[in-house]
């Protein structure tokens, strides 16, 4: 029975609980369009045992439902998080921040010595002023030498003695203005150094204590990661270059600018960018079935005009009417696209949005001219290329156009489906003049005609090359349309539209034409419109 001590003693104990603080900073990020997964990630050394681990520096609006943590190495058995009342913590400034301290610092006691040496010749100033002072009270003392020979010698020390004085007098002035002709490079070398460790150290906030608790199983090495959700945006933006010739191609040059305001200055982190918006929305909406009644138009009218009479102060109110529900249609069907960037990024917070170039997509384009002769003077340069790539092409509001290396403005793009038709405008083509006329009655042509039931209008339309290059024209021109049996609506167009309802958009009509150099095109339409008497057109 007493052996059973010793051999308990002889085997291993678990160690006990250690406590490792750990300074953490953002080391990747996921941005998503609104908000950003941020990533912290630590690791520690431990003994075998139950230990915590406590990351002291979390941002304070750190929310404790959004934060996840996860441990590799040990199995994690719980998590702590502190926002107030947090114990002061050491200095742990990285080697950048302790490096603009130090500059600081060094622009701070240059400028200290500047001010002694100025302090020290502004002395001998005023101790030279003072043998002046001194030397011209012995020209009016009452006790001067009576003796010729000797007021003659003191008349001479006078005289040397204050030339010798203001000429140290003088000397110690022009060494302080010398001296402080420095002071302004000094000052400014102490602004930059104080903006360069701004620009490294956001604006102090309060900050949220992490404390985890971990168990390791055996001594090595505890990694663990912390992510939570902050204020972060990205956004696409395309420079959109057109190269003209035999074979003309679409060149789409990506970029990405980000945007974070965080609180917090994001150094060196790994950044992926994604296109789901975890935001969104995730349920689906509920359908409600429309109620519908008929009623007597005139009964359903003597009943307002007996309301209305009842009260003629009261504003009638309208009849409430059950629409369908709305949804906002999503842009693209199937999984998001992420983008993970090669390269390490540093991004300040609240600072203007990063630019990150992300890559180039190349497609052979068809180069066409599209004419709208009912809305502008000018056809306008066309390419047509087909998605070939595996992913969409997301929407931008602002994307630079090149033909031929040449800048010739700035567009939105709109997004591109994997596999569909990418159809970009590139400036107005100065040769193709267009010309849409309603003919004159006056010249002999039927024109414009009125009637309380009918109307009667020709249209002609002329397309003009005043180049030497051949052109491929696309021509787009529309006709009314209607819904109503009784509202009758004729046309006809020499020559016929290539294709009629394009797009499926009723009464948009599009001819194809090739024009050659210095020729003309024409087209004429006439419409024709009845209804019946007593109605009004609309």
């Amino acid at each position: 029975m007493r052996i059973l001590p010793f051999a308990l003693a002889a085997l291993p104990l678990p160690a006990l609980a250690d406590t490792y603080t750990v300074a953490s900073f953002p080391t990747a990020a996921t941005v998503y369009s609104g908000f950003a997964m941020v990533t912290r990630e630590v690791s520690v050394d431990v003994a075998a045992g139950t230990h915590e681990i406590i990351l002291p520096d979390l941002p304070q609006w750190i929310d404790a439902e959004s934060l996840r943590a996860a441990v590799n190495g040990a199995e994690i058995t719980g998590t702590r998080l502190r926002t107030d009342a947090l114990p002061p913590q050491p200095d742990s400034d990285s080697a950048e921040v302790a490096a603009a301290k130090a500059r600081i610092k060094t622009a701070e006691n240059a400028l200290r010595d500047l001010e002694d040496k100025a302090q020290d010749a502004n002395l001998a100033a005023q101790a030279a002023q003072a043998r002046l002072t001194f030397l011209q009270g012995l020209v009016s003392s009452e006790t001067l030498p009576s003796a010729p020979q000797e007021l003659a010698e003191l008349a001479q020390m006078i005289e040397a003695q204050t030339l010798a004085a203001k000429q140290a007098e003088i000397a110690a002035q022009r060494k302080a203005r010398q001296i402080n002709e420095g002071r302004e490079d000094l000052e400014q070398d102490i602004k930059d150094a104080r903006a360069a460790l701004a620009a490294l150290t956001p604006p102090a906030e309060a900050k949220a204590l992490l404390t985890l608790s971990v168990n390791a199983s055996e001594a090595g090495t505890v990694i663990a990661s912390i992510s939570y959700p902050a204020r972060a945006t990205w956004q696409p933006t395309y420079d959109v270059m057109l190269t003209t010739g035999d074979d003309s191609t679409l060149t789409l040059r990506r970029a990405a600018l980000i945007y974070q305001n965080s609180g917090e200055n994001w150094s060196d982190i790994s950044l992926t960018l994604s296109t789901l918006s975890p935001s969104g929305q995730v349920v689906p909406s509920e359908v409600y079935p429309r109620l519908l009644s008929i009623e007597d138009a005139q009964a359903r009218a003597k009943l307002q005009r007996s309301a209305g009479g009842l009260n003629l102060d009261m504003a009638a109110a309208p009849e409430p009417v059950m629409e369908d529900a709305v949804t906002a249609m999503p842009g693209f069907d199937g999984p998001g696209v992420t983008y993970t960037l090669p390269n390490a990024v540093t991004l300040a917070q609240s600072a203007e949005g990063a630019r990150v170039e992300l890559d180039k997509l190349q497609f052979d384009t068809r180069v066409f001219a599209r004419a709208v002769p009912a809305s502008d003077q000018t056809a306008f340069l066309m390419g047509e290329a087909v998605n070939t790539s595996k992913e969409p092409l997301l929407a931008a509001n602002s994307a630079q156009i090149f033909v031929d290396d040449a800048l010739v403005g700035r567009s939105n793009f709109a997004p591109v489906p994997a596999g569909g038709n990418i159809i970009q405008a590139f400036g107005p083509v100065e040769d193709l003049r267009l010309t849409r006329t309603v003919l004159d009655r006056s010249e002999g042509d039927r024109g414009l005609i009125n009637r309380s039931n009918a109307q009667t209008q020709d249209v002609q339309i002329s397309v003009e090359n005043l180049g030497g290059k051949i052109w491929d024209v696309e021509l787009l021109d529309a006709i009314p349309y209607s819904e109503q049996d009784d509202l009758v609506i004729q046309w006809s167009a020499s020559p016929k539209a290539d294709v009629t309802n394009v797009d499926d958009r009723r009464g948009l009509m599009q001819w194809n034409m090739t024009l050659g150099a210095n020729t003309t095109e024409e087209i004429t339409i006439e419409q024709s419109i009845r209804w019946p008497d007593g109605k009004v057109l609309r």
